[in-house]
């Protein structure tokens, strides 16, 4: 959902300063007419192991590695050493990789100057040593030294095959990262499920029912209590039938929200719809969804929040809920996550061993991941939010998931604040925008406090379904 909070933490895309002491303006990437359509360079060092000289500020190592560029500390990934003399950081790619450069993005808050005299060092050989001179002259080395930077970033060339990366100060002073990118010749290419899934399923309905709307607000209060919860005339029948007049093949629910509120009864929590007063605490609203939709014949999504307000944030919570979601309720066709990469990093929350879960219990289960940050490293289908971003571009060879509000006031929860529904015209325009642009609409409609789709969204949904 839309949330001002992403908007100071999207990452500006900025040029590559590339400056004097011994950094390339040419680094020997493979040729981009060798790169398949709608391909991209892998990013060897997300979610490698990081180590640094020292923490401070509460700022890991890790930080630098968790694919997220945004320089600004407060947004937790950013990394800072102490005070020290030739302060460093470093990581291990796992394995030998052709290593053609090394992208190290400074802070933007402030310090940037920190960043200067700095060295890059490469080595197939861990690199033990504390002292510098020691560390960028030993044999099978590559060091290369950064004067400073004039922008957000440098980008160094290496040319050669290494496992380990180190980035150290000459003299005393702090290190703090941003992020450090290692690009060689693998490359992500865009899984032909995935592109399948957008081909396949051009327009679909995001349901966004939960807590918030029975808070009236789009951000629900995570200790608020469940007995709030309690819709009067739940009816995923009428969710099913107004996709099916609108013309489209799936939905997408709001099993979970960043409140940790679960619409599915589960082990794992007690903030959930069997605390609360919906049907005596027998509900399972998931369960009456996924049915309402096989029934009639539409294919089943599922929305579930990394960033758990309730229950905390861990990785084994994530794995334990996502597998009764995944297993309990026939195929799951479509997860789409929030709050992953742009509140809950990627060094909290590691995206492949999730990934690599989804995969081994629900291997059909295409994924699309709201981090915003417009990699295939961590997505299947790259999302836009289409109130903040805007629809995607028209030329596109990655497949894109365009989620957007069928409220004209761009509420996502049905609340008092949610108005009419945009006009048939605008619906069925940004579907065909969205279509010509190897992308599919992903169209919100709150359903309201007694559960179901409010009247004049009902038929709106007819009319796009007639109109298209």
């Amino acid at each position: 959902m839309i949330r001002s909070l992403r908007a100071r933490l999207l990452v500006a895309v900025a040029a590559l300063c590339l400056l004097a002491g011994g950094v390339s303006h040419a680094a020997a990437a493979p040729d981009p007419g060798d790169i398949p359509p709608g391909s991209e360079l892998r990013n060897l060092a997300f979610n490698t192991p990081a180590t640094q000289s020292s923490t401070a500020y509460d700022a890991p190592a890790a930080g630098a590695t968790d694919n997220n560029r945004n320089g600004d500390f407060s947004s937790g990934s950013v990394t800072h050493t102490a005070l020290e003399a030739e302060p460093y950081w470093q990581t291990d790619l796992k394995a030998s990789k052709k290593l053609d450069k090394v992208i190290v993005w400074n802070r933007t808050d402030c310090c940037s100057g920190r960043l200067s005299n700095f060295w890059v060092i490469a080595s197939d050989s861990p690199i033990t040593s504390r002292s510098l001179a020691e560390a960028r002259t030993k044999p099978g080395v590559t060091a290369t030294r950064v004067a400073s930077l004039s922008g957000p970033s440098a980008e160094v060339a290496v040319n050669r095959s290494a496992r380990y990366i180190r980035i150290q100060l000459e003299g005393t002073e702090y290190l703090s990262l941003a992020e450090v990118q290692a690009f060689g010749d693998e490359v992500i290419s865009p899984s032909p499920a995935a592109q399948k899934w957008v081909t396949d399923n051009p327009f679909g309905m995001f349901l966004h029912f939960n807590m918030s709307t029975y808070q009236n607000t789009q951000w629900a209060d995570p200790d608020a209590s469940p007995a709030l919860f309690n819709p009067t005339d739940l009816d995923p029948k009428q969710w099913a039938q107004s996709m099916k007049d609108a013309g489209m093949t799936f939905g997408v629910l709001t099993a979970k929200h960043h409140d940790g509120f679960a619409l599915w009864p589960t082990k794992y929590s007690d903030h959930d719809v069997a605390a609360s007063p919906y049907k005596n605490g027998k509900g399972d609203i998931v369960r009456e969804y996924v049915d309402a939709m096989h029934a009639n014949g539409l294919k089943v999504g599922l929305y579930f929040s990394i960033w758990d307000r309730h229950n905390g944030n861990s990785t084994e919570l994530v794995q334990n809920q996502l597998r009764e979601l995944l297993t309990k309720y026939g195929p799951i066709d479509y997860l789409w996550f929030d709050g992953w990469g742009w509140h809950i990093p990627y060094s909290q929350i590691p995206y492949q061993p999730v990934r690599d879960m989804i995969r081994r219990v629900s291997p059909r289960t295409v994924v699309a991941n709201n981090d915003h940050f417009g990699t295939l490293q961590t997505t299947d289908v790259i999302i836009y939010e289409v109130p903040i971003e805007g629809m995607p571009p028209a030329s596109n060879d990655r497949p894109i998931d365009a989620s957007a509000t069928m409220d004209t006031n761009s509420t996502w929860f049905h609340t008092t604040s949610t108005g009419t529904p945009r006009s048939t015209d605008d619906i069925t325009g940004n579907l065909a925008k969205a279509t010509a642009g190897n992308a599919l609409l992903l169209l919100n409609v709150g359903p309201d406090r007694s559960g179901r789709i409010p009247q004049d969204y009902v038929s709106r949904l007819k009319d796009v379904g007639a109109a298209h």
